[in-house]
């Protein structure tokens, strides 16, 4: 029965049928470790917020577990409990008594989670995270969703983004990449990404620093095969974070 169902694919595909696609909303989130311009703790507010989006899967930046600085809560935890969602954590590195990271947030189960190490080359620190993880959406359909947080210098962020598109570009599923890129559109790094995967916003929308942004530096990326359409893509403006947050409803295949 197997076997049928691989051959009965194998020719759809073959024949240039288009498999049905899937509607999904995303959000990329930079928190600022739960924290406004002013260091108040605002992770409540923004998990209130990520529920009333209704953003299917979201990448967070900044994220803090068991810090010092912000009273020992594991935020992906909390903002799990918050919104009803599965959450993964990944470690950039060990902060004060706890790790500093980044996190998913999904309405689906998440599947396959991994810490990519992403190079930096003028940093004490040798490396930071891309945590990556497969999602399973409906009908066991699976996209494989990535979240990144890219250096300040440029040299580094060319070298990480050659190490996304090295890691993300031949998955056998449809890729999803958010993130704060530290890069404004049209740079070497933003260029090179472009080239595997297509942008959710053509208008580049300003992104830093909330509320009042002046620059794009936070993305959804697609890739090319998948992207069926870009239904919406919005920047509302909150002031609960440093950065503003991005969401995009998309139909891949």
């Amino acid at each position: 029965m197997h076997s049928v169902k691989y051959l009965l694919f194998s020719i759809l595909l073959l024949n240039g049928v288009d498999l049905p696609a899937q509607n999904i909303t995303v959000m990329s989130y930079n928190i600022h470790h739960g924290a406004d311009q002013d260091e108040k703790d605002q992770l409540a507010a923004i998990g209130a917020f990520i529920k009333a989006s209704r953003a299917d899967i979201i990448g967070l930046q900044e994220v803090d577990s068991i810090c010092t600085r912000t009273s020992g809560v594991d935020q992906m935890k909390e903002l799990a409990q918050l919104t009803g969602m599965y959450y993964a954590f990944v470690r950039h590195y060990a902060y004060q008594g706890g790790a500093y990271g980044m996190g998913i947030l999904s309405r689906y189960p998440i599947e396959e989670v991994d810490n990519k190490r992403m190079s930096l080359l003028k940093s004490k620190t040798p490396s930071t995270a891309m945590i990556s993880a497969v999602i399973r959406l409906p009908k066991n359909k699976k996209v494989r969703f990535a979240s990144a947080h890219f250096a300040l210098d440029d040299s580094s962020r060319m070298v990480q983004a050659r190490e996304a598109v090295n890691y993300l570009g031949t998955d056998r599923y449809p890729v999803i990449l958010t993130g704060d890129l530290n890069a404004t559109p049209g740079t070497p790094e933003i260029q090179y990404l472009e080239s595997y995967f297509t942008g959710t916003d053509p208008k580049q929308i300003m992104t830093y620093p909330a509320p009042v942004a002046t620059k794009k530096i936070d993305y959804i990326l697609v890739s090319k095969k998948n992207l069926v359409s870009v239904k919406q893509h919005q920047v509302p403006i909150t002031d609960l974070s440093d950065h503003l947050p991005v969401i995009a409803a998309i139909e891949i295949k």
